[in-house]
């Protein structure tokens, strides 16, 4: 279909009967307009429209009414009255454009149903940021937006263009207000809308201490039927759909041995903070909050190893997935706090003080889409994680790698799009089903390989860490020490089994996972740690091995020494008696020789070994 847009000074007055269509086609009859106090309005100010129109029908497509406000009217919209300032707006409250200050209030954003496949939303919100953009250039600045929010897609539109919650009326609906920062970054960067649906799910590696008992105790709890806090009962019976559909694809899919050692427990449901990418410096201020999203964490559990991957899905995202990777990528991960509703802290501190679980390796998105992106550089910022619809720079991704990512589907069955990279993982389905739960079951039956492959990705980045720590902790390494590691990695080694994966098809996804994961380089540095490890082992048995044989040494001298005591005392013993000494005394002299001798010795032996130890650091 092809599109015209038009603005209000484009039409006259009888074109604005085409706007009943579509408000009846969208809201319910209590936000229907009164066509004459439309065209009221329209006439105390033209310049009040954004129209798309389609060319092949000449039909409404969808519009936008905006206005600039009096002063008692903006008052009434941000904090005076109590319910919706809607079709009751009297012409004499529309005021004209003011070369100081203008207030303005969006009345009303409809697309016919017939029309919303995203591409005339598009239109209109460009138009509409666009037409704002001219008043500025004109000299008639605007200095806040304000709109009320009476559906949940209403609330999508205004979220997407940077609008936050100012407070919410007593009929249900909720006033936004787009200002400030917000306002300036809508002007410069405009908006995005995304032409798919979309479920987000993170996947954050994570383990704990040997000694830790909170994931012991969290998951004896769920399994006498307590239930997850903060958790509503909707978020509890969507939570254990992921965890039911989860452990049926790992009975079904997987061998025994790898199955009976994963455990599943609902950790909790949270509201995620959606931000812009413009994230403040540390102390250095607030970020521009868009929103929150509810996410449901799924904990998986492998405590032979003390490691755990964390599935929070966020169904029907509402917002910029590649805004929240990017977030990922920038480990900018908030949640609501259970302490208040204005607060919100990190989900890697809260999952720490509250389970003692912290970071190990590098958190992956799974993008599970209704349809692939019809710009191909947003799928390649999926794969990239990195912002499609960024404010804080005005350059895109451009990778011969990424965009050959983007090109090379690696799905094993017709039903649907797979892409990979190593910190996303995007599923374009060919049918995208209506309800959360049903998308579930439809994505489990991949979502248990991701999670499996995660599994050995995490168990690299564990022991590398680990191994990496050591070697810069410059301290010396025991046979003893190195062996626990060996052990550590050991009980990893079934999650590199091909064969836990009953099907051939199951087992070439894997792959491709490992592949897209860089797994296989993880292993690599393993193994250079490991030889090194082996070499500094040597060395220091080496080491030992010498020391050792220096003590023997010294007590072989020391007593040969002794045995040739009594030879030494018989020869002082006639040196004394020729000189008037006592006799007795030669013995004695004998041995404080032997000891004197054996102190100076050790004490120069010790000054050595000091004075070549600090030659060796100042040569380093």
């Amino acid at each position: 279909m092809t599109y015209t847009v038009l603005y209000g000074e484009d039409v006259d007055v009888p074109f604005l009967d085409r706007l009943v269509a579509v408000d009846h086609a969208c809201y319910e009859p209590a936000y229907w307009g009164d066509p004459a106090n439309t065209v009221a309005r329209y006439e105390r100010n033209r310049r009040s429209f954004v129209f798309v129109v389609d060319d092949e029908s000449g039909r409404l497509a969808g519009y936008v009414n905006f206005f600039p406000c009096e002063l008692g009217l903006h008052q009434d919209n941000v904090s005076r009255s109590p319910v919706i300032r809607d079709d009751d707006i009297a012409p004499d409250e529309v005021a004209q454009y003011r070369t100081d200050e203008n207030h303005l209030f969006v009345l009303s954003i409809a697309v016919h149903p017939a029309y919303q496949d995203g591409e005339v939303i598009r239109l209109l919100t460009d138009g509409f940021v666009g037409y704002l953009r001219r008043l500025r250039d004109e000299g008639l600045p605007v200095t806040s937006v304000v709109a009320t929010a009476v559906s949940g897609d209403g609330t999508k539109v205004l979220r997407s263009l940077l609008f936050h919650e100012l407070r919410h009326l007593e009929d249900g609906n909720t006033v936004f207000v787009c200002d400030g920062p917000r306002l300036d970054r809508l002007l410069a960067g405009g908006a995005h809308f995304a032409t798919y649906r979309s479920d987000l799910w993170l996947l954050l590696p994570l383990a704990e201490h040997e000694a830790n008992l909170r994931v012991d105790n969290l998951l004896e709890d769920r399994a006498r039927g307590v239930p997850a806090e903060p958790a509503t009962a909707d978020d509890r019976a969507l939570a254990e759909h992921v965890i039911s559909e989860l452990v049926e694809y790992l009975s079904y899919e997987c061998s025994n041995e790898v199955v009976r050692d994963l455990e599943l427990a609902h950790l909790g449901s949270f509201d995620f903070l959606h931000t812009t990418d413009d994230y403040p410096a540390r102390d250095a201020g607030e970020e521009i909050v868009m929103g929150t999203a509810r996410g449901h964490a799924v904990l998986v559990c492998h405590r032979r190893t003390h490691m755990f991957v964390l599935a929070v899905l966020l169904s029907a995202y509402p917002f910029s997935v590649t805004q929240m990777e990017d977030q990922v990528s920038y480990d900018y991960l908030k949640i609501r706090s259970p302490e208040g509703p204005d607060r919100f802290v990190s989900l890697y501190d809260y999952l720490l003080e509250t389970f003692g679980l912290h970071r190990c390796g590098r958190a992956k998105c799974a993008l599970f889409l209704s349809e692939r992106p019809d710009n191909d550089r947003e799928l390649q910022d999926m794969l990239a994680a990195e912002t499609y619809d960024n404010y804080g720079r005005e350059y895109r991704i451009d990778s011969t790698e990424v965009r050959a990512m983007s090109l090379d589907n690696r799905a094993q069955f017709d039903d649907y799009e797979l892409y990979l990279s190593s910190r996303a993982v995007v599923y374009v389905a060919k049918s995208f089903r209506d309800l959360p739960m049903d998308r579930v079951s439809d994505f489990a039956n991949y979502l248990f390989i991701v999670v499996l492959v995660l599994f050995q990705n995490t168990a690299l980045e564990k022991v590398n860490t680990r191994v990496t720590r050591v070697l810069e902790a410059n301290h010396d390494i025991s046979p003893k020490a190195k062996l626990a590691i060996d052990r550590e990695y050991g009980r990893t080694v079934r999650f590199w089994e091909t064969q836990n994966f009953k099907y051939l098809s199951s087992q070439i996804e894997a792959t491709c996972l490992r592949e897209a994961f860089l797994n296989q380089e993880l292993h690599d540095v393993y193994t250079e740690h490991q030889e090194y490890l082996e070499h500094l082992v040597s060395v220091k048995s080496a080491i030992v091995e010498g020391r050792t044989g220096m003590v023997i040494n010294v007590a072989a001298v020391i007593l040969a020494i002794i045995q040739l005591q009594p030879f030494f005392a018989d020869l002082l013993r006639d040196v004394y008696e020729g000189l008037g000494i006592e006799a007795t005394y030669a013995e004695t002299t004998t041995y404080c020789g032997l000891f004197g001798g054996v102190a100076i010795y050790v004490l120069v032996v010790v000054i050595n070994q000091r004075r070549r130890r600090h030659q060796q650091r100042s040569r380093i």
